[in-house]
């Protein structure tokens, strides 16, 4: 898909962070926009930004962790504009935490949201933009972390893992078709998804993380081993994705800075690999 004027694109978690920055850039490309969040506050400021711009939005509250709100939201995208030629499953949580005090509670929410969010967009649009014939394409905000796992990261990290494995598998499955597939694997964007963290005051484990640690502060680590790399903005971010969706990659990266460690990745599974050739 090279010109996208006119063309309808849903994103989810659109109220803030990298969704705001795809919606504000969908709308300099003239396309018609959905826009989704469970944040109704920034829903509505996304909304105000878009239409100012004068294309043609609408807005709906929608728990991406929840098959029935997304199905609804499907069902409200092609009642209003008939189609869906960019799907961005891009909500996402991160959760940081200790695995000595991540509780089940903890896990059922985060990977509900992250993976199992983007399980439910591909569920709900994929046999109507099947059923379209038109070009479409499927983006999954996956991360870096979805390559290197980090201390304190590990559910964020599993679910990122999770929806690289899904959306490679649906590539596979998609080639060929009219409809292309990419993840979007993001460096240090500024977001204010530090602060998306479980709370339920009364979990024990969930008050004792924030005692010991600042959300923020257990990300040094990731933003430590991301070599010659800094903060873009969510603008920024979506430029990329949008010149990555063009191109047809299917992993679109925002930042050079992790090549170093992905590089290690692939020589440990090659080393692992011919090591047990010879067993």
């Amino acid at each position: 898909m090279k010109n996208f004027e006119n063309k309808v694109a849903v994103i989810t978690g659109a109220g803030s962070g990298i969704g705001r920055g795809i919606a504000e850039t969908a709308a300099d490309h003239q396309m018609h926009l959905v826009l989704a969040d469970v944040d109704e506050t920034g829903l509505n400021e996304t909304l105000e930004i878009v239409k100012s711009k004068g294309i043609e939005a609408i807005a709906r509250v929608t728990d991406v962790s929840k098959l029935n709100e997304v199905e609804n939201l499907a069902s409200q995208t092609y009642e209003t504009f008939q189609n869906c030629h960019l799907l961005f499953n891009n909500a996402g949580v991160l959760g940081p935490a200790p695995m000595n005090q991540v509780t089940r509670e903890m896990y059922d929410w985060l990977i509900n949201i992250n993976l199992g969010g983007c399980f439910n967009g591909v569920h709900s649009f994929l046999p109507r933009m099947q059923s379209s014939g038109e070009d479409a394409h499927i983006i999954a905000t996956c991360s870096t972390s979805g390559f290197i796992a980090y201390p304190m990261l590990g559910l964020y990290s599993a679910s990122k893992f999770g929806i690289r494995g899904l959306m490679t598998s649906l590539r596979a499955e998609l080639a060929g078709s009219n409809i292309d597939v990419s993840i979007v694997c993001p460096g240090e964007v500024t977001t204010n998804i530090v602060n998306s963290t479980f709370d339920k005051p009364s979990k024990k484990a969930v008050d004792q993380v924030k005692q010991d640690a600042d959300p923020k502060a257990l990300l040094e680590v990731a933003a430590e081993d991301a070599q010659n790399t800094y903060p873009i903005s969510p603008l920024e971010a979506a430029q990329a994705i949008f010149s990555g969706i063009q191109n047809q990659d299917f992993y679109i990266f925002t930042h050079k800075g992790y090549k170093r460690q992905l590089e290690d990745i692939s020589a440990d599974y090659l080393q692992a690999f011919d090591q047990a050739m010879f067993q």
